[in-house]
């Protein structure tokens, strides 16, 4: 036979067991609820510096943005001033008032491009063009392109071999220039002179040698150099002496 106190004590020893769980609970439950109220002010405290920290970078970079422009453009007006100082042009040359006896000149347009700091190779840029005032045919004009000093200036522009013309292909049909003479190297390179005839039909009495190209060096050439020009009407006529030169001196 059961003892009803027995009963009634394991009975008791249950509730007063759950009743400690029960507070066991509880008090986790709050531990947990003051650590998940500390976890959000946490994270509130974070985001806020999270966004000053934003801010506060996002302003810095706006700055160094609006600081590398400037510097941008510092760096593109110094560049425009410095391809300014560097580039002398020399515009067409006037005629004189008087061309009465004047029945074909020619003349030199260029531009003098100075290297940058730390190199030495200068370039000239330009056009080379004969004019007849007097419809004197230009068909047959020879050209004499003599550069000083000798040896140490390059004259260079769209000038072919005339043996082009009789090959194949339709390649010849672009040539405008080609050299006068048979020994044109030799006398490239002993005397400086670049002998040229064009072959192509005068256009409103003129004729003109494209977008030559001048280089040489300032160390070996001493700073000075002189391009000029002589043109031909035949083998009996005296040569026409251009009505300018490149004349280039560094002092």
């Amino acid at each position: 036979m059961v003892d009803p106190n027995s009963e009634l004590f394991r009975a008791k020893q249950q509730v007063i067991y759950y009743r400690a769980e029960i507070a066991q609970y509880k008090n986790k439950i709050g531990e947990l609820e003051r650590l998940v109220e500390k976890e959000v002010v946490r994270n509130k405290y974070l985001q806020g510096k999270i966004r000053e920290l934003n801010g506060e970078k996002i302003a810095g970079l706006q700055e160094e943005i609006q600081r590398l422009r400037k510097r941008v453009m510092e760096l593109e007006v110094e560049l425009e001033e410095e391809r300014n100082s560097q580039t002398v042009s020399v515009q067409e040359p006037q005629m004189p008032m008087k061309l009465d006896k004047v029945d074909i000149y020619s003349y030199f347009n260029y531009s003098i491009i100075l290297p940058p700091e730390g190199e030495d190779i200068i370039s000239i840029y330009g056009d080379f063009t004969i004019v007849s005032t007097r419809d004197l045919p230009l068909e047959d004009v020879v050209v004499c392109i003599k550069v000083k000093p000798v040896g140490l200036v390059t004259f260079s522009g769209k000038i072919s071999d005339p043996r082009l013309l009789n090959g194949p292909g339709r390649g010849r049909e672009d040539i405008e220039w080609v050299w006068a003479v048979e020994d044109w190297r030799d006398r490239i390179q002993q005397n400086g002179e670049y002998w040229v005839k064009s072959i192509r039909s005068p256009i409103a009495n003129r004729i003109t040698l494209k977008a030559f190209e001048i280089l040489f060096s300032e160390t070996n050439s001493n700073g000075k150099v002189i391009v000029e020009s002589f043109i031909y009407l035949d083998s009996n006529s005296p040569p026409h002496a251009s009505i300018n030169k490149i004349n280039f001196h560094i002092p």
